[in-house]
């Protein structure tokens, strides 16, 4: 299936591959590369940003591991520094050409496709939404939550374990939900709807993969990305997010699923990838590339114009984006207050 999905991308040379060194982006460029070499296709170029600002970015050894198990020659890294801001030049323009867009960070893709020029680009995009909804989920019995977890705490699992599937639910997102920037009554219908969608989940109705081909999340994302990809001339291929792909997983993975998500990767991708990356366990973080002086600088001088502070606290969201690492779900909030001011300003001219 994947091989179908990535074929006419390869024949549109030059075929950009956006490649992180993470685990989903070297899975796409190991097929990509023996799939285009088996064909007689030139290979696809491994694309990499590097940002010398950001350590927890940072995965040279991971990337250059990869690279050189393929053998392949070229590889285009570019380094970047503030153009990734949520609301730098790069994201204002792109809000400017289309409205709020979702996810906040879409426009990274933005000089992935002006590298590819005429060609065509493929990203690993959806590899933890899908390769983590083939995990099954296994319960602790009480003399294993003893033995990982400190008495008190121990007994506190324990106790919301046993409540009712809604409320262990709420119980356990409410620590993760906090959200602090938003006004009490909009928490509880955030806390509301995680619940719902969760319970669905645990009652086995449908698959998460099966629910997520007709979801709002995936309309959003891939309408964004494909707009951006139609106005600037490129085939941009997502592969673990096409449909097509979900039903071919779910036919090939074992019924029960899968103890973790390195063994998912392992039994699609292990004769492609060194050992050493279909098992490894550490992640980058690029969510810090993401806010810079141009979003700091917007959230200082913030009015509370452009959002409705029936549903956020705009003292908290701002002092929220002001801090060291904000969550990148507030940059929505971020860009809407930005567009709400801008349209305000031009009302009033």
């Amino acid at each position: 299936m994947l091989e179908g999905l990535l074929l006419p991308a390869l024949v549109r040379s030059p075929c950009l591959i956006a490649f992180s060194g993470g685990r989903d982006s070297s899975a796409v460029l190991a097929l990509a590369t023996d799939l285009a070499r088996r064909q007689g296709l030139d290979d696809p170029v491994p694309l990499t940003f590097r940002y010398a600002q950001h350590p927890r970015t940072w995965e040279a050894e991971w990337q250059e591991m990869m690279v050189s198990h393929l053998g392949l020659d070229n590889w285009e890294i570019v380094d970047m520094e503030a153009e990734f801001d949520v609301l730098g030049p790069m994201a204002r323009d792109v809000l400017l050409r289309y409205g709020l867009f979702w996810p906040p960070n879409s426009h990274t893709t933005v000089p992935m496709l002006q590298a590819a020029g005429r060609g065509s680009l493929v990203t690993g995009n959806g590899g933890d939404e899908v390769f983590t909804s083939l995990v099954r989920v296994k319960k602790m019995t009480p003399l294993q939550v003893f033995r990982s977890f400190p008495p008190q705490r121990a007994v506190m699992g324990l106790l919301v374990n046993a409540l009712p599937l809604p409320l262990r639910l709420r119980a356990q997102y409410r620590r993760g939900l906090r959200f602090p920037w938003l006004r009490r009554a909009a928490r509880r219908e955030v806390l509301r709807l995680f619940v719902e969608n969760s319970a669905q989940r645990d009652d086995h109705e449908q698959h998460y993969l099966e629910r997520l081909e007709s979801s709002r999340y995936l309309e959003l994302s891939e309408g964004i990305a494909q707009a951006l990809a139609a106005d600037a001339g490129v085939a941009l291929v997502e592969p673990f997010l096409e449909p097509g792909f979900f039903h071919a997983l779910l036919s090939e993975a074992p019924a029960a699923g899968f103890p973790s998500r390195n063994a998912a990767l392992e039994f699609f991708f292990a004769d492609m990838l060194p050992s050493a990356m279909a098992r490894r366990t550490s992640k980058a973080v690029f969510t810090e590339s993401f806010w810079g002086s141009d979003s700091r600088d917007f959230a200082q001088r913030w009015d509370g114009e452009g959002l409705d502070s029936s549903l956020v606290d705009p003292e908290a969201l701002r002092n929220h984006w002001l801090r060291p690492r904000p969550d990148l779900r507030s940059a929505t909030a971020l860009q809407a207050a930005w567009l709400g001011s801008r349209n305000s300003n031009e009302l009033h001219t």
